[in-house]
């Protein structure tokens, strides 16, 4: 049965959405077919969005959820791109708490975010406590310390093997003494993984699923950009997602659903520095064809 009926006083046979969706959708001589269901249906509402009538009921979609395009908006260039270039991973926060109805504002913005195959399954677990966000901070350098013995094993296993000019050589010797590192940072007062941000976001979903690290930088990223538009800035943790993944007391402490893994993590709060330049950046290499 298909998830798709086609109100016939309204719909004008147009076939722009057997143009958009030919495998829900077939134009039969102005006379349109659907089949729209399980297998062929990904739920994107392009059909309904497209349609200039409104004849396009879809019985698994909010049809009340369908709101009119300002058409006559205009997004200027220049602004957003400067809105981009100001944009810089803060490490240091105001102690002052972030609203809830903030938070739930950047949960709005990023259900918005396009996700491969329109699976929408990226969910978010939201840290405010700090008790809390100091412990996952320990237990990540708790990992560090426990991996530095074999980090040094695997350095000198790669030089035995000449391997010195390998990536997998730079990005390991990179981590020697992370550990120890982190250790004398927070000795001192400092939280050297999260830097004691008031809020913690981290982005989860089942692993086997459609393109699950685009999905979950692409909802972060698009709650960071609404942030700045709400006085807050942000910096992502790549650290997290090793930590989330190889060390079980991290793992138990997240206690995330089965089968779902940490692809994303982001730090949030008001900014306490005050960037006066935006920062030069290389040109992105490009072959044209």
């Amino acid at each position: 049965m298909s998830w798709v009926v086609i109100d016939e006083e309204k719909c004008t046979g147009c076939g722009i959405c057997a143009t958009r969706c030919p495998r829900c959708f077939t134009d039969n001589g102005g006379e349109i077919l659907t089949n729209s269901n399980e297998e062929n249906c990904i739920l994107c509402g392009h059909c309904v969005s497209l349609c200039p009538t409104g004849a396009i009921i879809h019985s698994k979609l909010a049809l009340d959820e369908f709101t009119e395009v300002d058409r006559n908006v205009n997004y200027e260039t220049e602004t957003f791109l400067r809105f981009l270039k100001e944009r810089r991973s803060h490490r240091h926060f105001l102690d002052k708490k972030v609203p809830q109805k903030d938070l739930e504002l950047l949960m709005e913005a990023g259900r918005w975010a396009p996700t491969g195959s329109n699976v929408q399954n990226v969910e978010v677990i939201i840290y405010t406590d700090p008790a809390k966000i100091a412990k996952l901070s320990d237990l990540a350098i708790d990992y560090f310390i426990w991996i530095g013995d074999r980090v040094k094993k695997k350095i000198d296993r790669l030089e035995a093997e000449g391997k010195q000019d390998t990536q997998d050589y730079k990005m390991t010797f990179r981590s020697i003494g992370l550990g120890e590192r982190f250790s004398k940072e927070k000795e001192s007062g400092r939280d050297p993984i999260f830097y004691k941000a008031p809020v913690l976001m981290i982005f989860h979903s089942i692993a086997p699923t459609s393109a699950p690290k685009d999905n979950a930088v692409l909802v972060a990223h698009t709650m960071a950009l609404t942030a700045r538009t709400m006085g807050l800035e942000s910096c992502y943790i790549g650290l997290l997602e090793v930590v989330a993944e190889y060390y079980p007391p991290m793992k138990e402490e997240l206690n995330l659903p089965p089968g779902h893994q940490v692809f994303d993590t982001m730090i949030l709060g008001y900014p306490k520095l005050q960037f006066l330049k935006t920062v030069p950046r290389q040109p992105i290499k490009v072959r044209w064809e």
